[in-house]
């Protein structure tokens, strides 16, 4: 990534052009950049840079309440060491060379300005011999929203640092010379006594170093004010300042581990806790800290039995503790959810609709694993082990790393992502953030899930894992691999939407600047696409939920859609080659198959559906005219036609208010049930009138699920409404139940959910319709 302010620009059409532009001139400029020879590193007076650095940091700290956008890269040429420090030769700024990478070598320095947050973070440096640089680093955990008094801890002034592996650059964005550090763990911070630094003079002088000159205590002094803030990471850190000085500080390490846990890094949490636990002559209260804290800990990683012997040795200690006999509570009902599916989908509906609610659910594997496809190249997928009913849950994932849009945000950041062509937005960097952070600490399972993503392997997969450091003097457990980082969630991300009552936002869709939230998952992303998909998935906030939109028989692969199935086939085409160069899906072949002509002429009707004084007549010579635009063998899954005819069954809904003829409401259930069936909805009862049946207590198939879960439970809503009218009871509830069906299949969330999903339209409702609405919820 790289940095660089851009002027705001009016439109979002203006908007994506010039982003666009930009995007394609700095890809130029970088492909060019990387052509040009070496030349040696040009000297830096240390009193000049200082004062640079400064005028930066004022400029920023003025611009932090004003309204700002800077664009940074996703994807430009990286490069982590894995060379442990004392394999490394020391190297000077004066033997350096720009445009290269030093291995083998090692930069000595100091910081001697305070780090300044734009989209990297930037600090100067000097080497002993008083020769200064730029020095921008670039996923560094803690850094993206922080404040001065958070990178004064993380980036004390006057430490002392070796910078692994230095590449020397231009910057991207500018014509001025930097060393560039895309891995937070190739900085190692020396405490005093290294012998890396006997013998060691610098010509401008000794200078008080803050991790140095610091007592534990007041390192736990500084961590308990950041955490007090919820500067959780910079609080951390202090902590493990603290326990460098003086190990055996039992509060430093117990506040560390809560730490730990605020940021969701789980396993360095109970690393911290097991050395509490193992303390001769703990005292009570600490003892029953590490215990009640070591049950959080496991419940965060999904380990609900471990979580609950913790829970109940904290009872042993005081049986009266309400905080362990709610957390046995939660842990029993998390099992339950992991081990057969049972969810509580009404509470998580209610649940979702308070904004401080973090949803509380365990993961869910459902009959389905990963497998190496044949028809994928050799690639991996995920597959049925079983057959499978349409509806039936398949998987249930929290999100390895989510972003969402921060209210107060001011400062927007966009990112021209050289991988995928698209323009990113601060979200996405932040993933990034927590994935570098994660995994540079996190679990070893955790660790080899991520690396094991699709990274742009051509379906091999093969990647380095980073083993656990051998190096002692680093901040971090591993080291960080981020360009594989960058990339595996470019290609694996997903947006997701604020409102938790739509269907899913499509997988990194072309949202723009627009996009609300952004996730990684770890098993969803093995799901492969097809636009016609056999499942598809469903958002609680960034709860992910799979439920399978077809019967499945065993075996075979189970696909969701990137994109919304219901784009045109060209809008289709230009979101997914960052993934593939084409679709193979039937939806697909079959637009293929249908030629440019058709496919221009249903795109340029669709447009025409969007005016709002079509009359009807004009509604029956568009459907005309699509219906020339499949071929004899299309399947039945023809939106375009749907919405058609869901606009002439709306205009006959109209002339009946008018007119209060019955006739009107025949007309539009027609329309409604052919609107349905371009959906792929099977209707087995298609009678509007006559004779009434009780055999089938739904009027539709339950073999497959739609794809479009509002429009087409808002269609058996309005046909429920239509024959209410007629006052043919027993169909409306049919009607009704079948969108219920619906919901329940595709969110979970039957009557509650279905009830808010259509809260203006069922407000709407006569008195016999709102009171077979409530005869059939009772019933529910």
């Amino acid at each position: 990534m790289n940095q660089k302010s851009v002027e705001s620009v009016e439109g979002e059409d203006d908007f994506a052009e010039k982003a666009m532009q930009l995007l394609t001139n700095a890809e130029k400029k970088a492909k060019e950049e990387k052509l040009q020879p070496p030349f040696p590193m040009p000297f830096t007076n240390p009193a000049a840079l200082m004062y640079e650095i400064e005028i930066q940091r004022q400029s920023a700290n003025k611009a932090e309440n004003k309204a700002a956008l800077r664009q940074t890269y996703i994807g430009q040429e990286t490069h982590h060491s894995t060379l442990p420090l004392n394999s490394l030769s020391r190297i000077s700024l004066q033997e350096m060379q720009v445009r290269q990478r030093h291995e083998g070598k090692y930069l000595l320095c100091r910081i001697i300005t305070p780090a300044v947050r734009l989209v990297s973070t930037t600090f100067a440096v000097e080497d002993p011999n008083s020769w200064a640089q730029v020095i921008s680093t670039y996923n560094y955990p803690g850094t993206q929203y922080a404040n001065e008094r958070e990178l004064e801890t993380l980036l004390p002034v006057h430490s002392v640092i070796a910078i692994r592996e230095p590449w020397a650059k231009m910057a991207l964005a500018g014509d001025h010379t930097h060393i560039r550090i895309d891995s937070p763990s190739d900085i190692i911070f020396l405490r005093e006594g290294d012998e890396l630094l006997t013998d060691i003079r610098w010509s401008s002088g000794r200078r008080p170093c803050t991790i140095l000159s610091r007592s534990a205590s007041e390192w736990k002094s500084v961590g308990d004010k950041h955490f007090r803030e919820k500067e959780y990471f910079p609080a951390s850190v202090a902590y493990k300042r603290a326990l460098e000085k003086q190990p055996s500080l039992t509060a430093a390490r117990l506040n560390r581990s809560l730490a730990l846990i605020k940021l969701e890094l789980y396993d360095p949490a109970l690393g911290e806790l097991r050395a509490v636990l193992d303390t001769t002559g703990l005292p009570t209260n600490d003892k029953q800290k590490a215990l009640y804290r070591s049950a959080q800990a496991h419940y965060g990683e999904g380990q609900y039995d471990e979580a609950l012997k913790m829970y109940r040795e904290c009872l042993i200690l005081d049986e009266a503790l309400q905080e362990a006999l709610s957390g046995i509570q939660r842990c029993n009902k998390r099992i339950e959810e992991q081990k057969n599916g049972n969810f509580d989908w009404t509470r998580l509906c209610e649940e979702i609709l308070s904004p401080d609610n973090e949803l509380d659910v365990a993961d869910f594997l459902g009959p389905i694993k990963i497998a190496l496809l044949a028809n994928r190249g050799g690639g991996r997928g995920i597959v049925a082990t079983r057959n499978i009913v349409a509806g039936e849950l398949l998987l249930v994932a929290k999100p390895f790393a989510v972003a969402r849009q921060r209210p107060d945000e001011l400062n927007m950041v966009i990112a021209f992502n050289f991988l995928t062509k698209k323009v990113d937005s601060s979200r996405h960097l932040e993933v990034i953030h927590k994935c570098v952070l994660k995994l540079s600490t996190g679990s070893d399972d955790a660790t080899r899930d991520f690396y094991d993503l699709y990274a742009g392997d051509d379906g091999q997969h093969s990647p380095v894992v980073p083993s656990r450091t051998k190096e002692p003097r680093n901040l971090f457990d591993r080291d960080i691999d981020a360009n594989r980082i960058e990339t595996a969630c470019s290609l694996n991300w997903f947006g997701i939407g604020a409102n938790p009552l739509g269907l899913a936002s499509v997988r990194q869709k072309d949202q723009g600047m627009s996009d609300l939230g952004c996730a990684l998952y770890l098993l969803p992303s093995y799901l492969n696409h097809a636009c016609a998909s056999n499942a598809q998935r469903f958002f609680f906030d960034g709860i992910m939920v799979i439920r399978a939109s077809r019967d499945i028989a065993s075996g075979t692969e189970i696909t969701h859609s990137y994109c919304s199935s219901e784009d045109a086939y060209q809008k289709r085409k230009q979101v997914l080659p960052k993934w593939f160069p084409e679709c193979d899906c039937s939806l697909c072949t079959q637009d293929r198959a249908a030629g440019n002509d058709r496919l221009s002429k249903r795109e340029s009707l669709t447009k025409r559906l969007d005016s709002d004084d079509l009359d009807i007549n004009e509604l029956f010579d568009i459907i005309e005219q699509l219906e020339t635009s499949y071929t004899t063998t299309y399947g039945s899954f023809r939106p375009a036609l749907s919405n058609a005819h869901l606009q002439v069954a709306r205009a006959f809904e109209s002339s009946y208010k008018h007119a209060q003829d019955n006739r009107f409401l025949q007309g539009a259930i027609q329309h409604y049930f052919i609107a349905l069936e371009t959906r792929e909805v099977k209707i087995i009862d298609h009678s509007i009138d006559g004779k009434k049946s009780n055999k089938k207590p739904l009027p539709i198939s339950k073999a497959i699920v739609p794809y479009n879960l509002n429009t087409c439970s808002f269609i058996c809503l309005a046909i429920f409404r239509c024959f209410s009218l007629l006052n043919d009871t027993l169909r409306a509830e049919r009607w009704l139940r079948a969108g219920l069906w619906i919901e329940s299949v595709t969110s979970g969330g039957g009557v509650r959910m279905f009830k808010l999903r259509h809260a203006t339209a069922l407000a709407q409702l006569d008195e016999q319709a709102s009171s077979l609405l409530a005869k059939v919820e009772a019933s529910a």
